[in-house]
């Protein structure tokens, strides 16, 4: 059974990719779970600026997915002052699955693709306005490098709202 939802979840954010006709390399490795374990498995294989993901809430419960280079540190006092929120907080793995199918270890920007009612807010780090960046179609077996461009493109046709940081 999960290999079945894998197919047809991937499927989706290809598709769209295509769609949308957004280029893309590819690369294929062992299941990653960490920024770090990513860093030693995709260097030199594909190019790009590696980032982090972090799914979150507010007080309010809001739900925001952060988008960050995997070299900076979360300020998320900071973020919050940015984004104009209540004090953020890690939402749990339930949250994640419930709002974007995706599970600890595979989430990505691309899960916005599975947000129906598009309540999940993108947070990108705006450093990475002119790079290519690194990301998973949705599971950690899979890189893949896009342009930040294209992964706004992405974003708004999914209809969910996305705000630079």
């Amino acid at each position: 059974m999960q290999e079945i939802l894998k197919n047809e979840t991937e499927e989706k954010v290809y598709s769209t990719l295509d769609k949308l006709n957004i280029k893309y390399d590819r690369v294929d490795h062992k299941p990653v779970f960490t920024a770090e374990e990513a860093k030693s498995c995709v260097t030199g294989l594909i190019k790009g600026v590696r980032c982090k993901n972090l799914f979150l809430q507010d007080t309010k419960k809001n739900y925001y997915l952060y988008f960050i280079t995997d070299t900076k540190k979360a300020d998320l006092k900071l973020l919050r002052d940015q984004i104009n929120s209540t004090r953020l907080s890690f939402a749990s793995e339930e949250k994640l699955y419930e709002m974007l199918k995706l599970t600890k270890g595979s989430v990505t920007p691309l899960g916005v693709v599975n947000d129906e009612s598009n309540k999940v807010i993108v947070l990108l780090d705006k450093d990475n306005k002119d790079t290519n960046i690194l990301l998973h179609p949705q599971f950690n077996t899979t890189t893949l490098s896009i342009k930040y461009s294209d992964l706004i493109r992405f974003i708004e046709y999914c209809g969910n709202k996305y705000i630079e940081v």
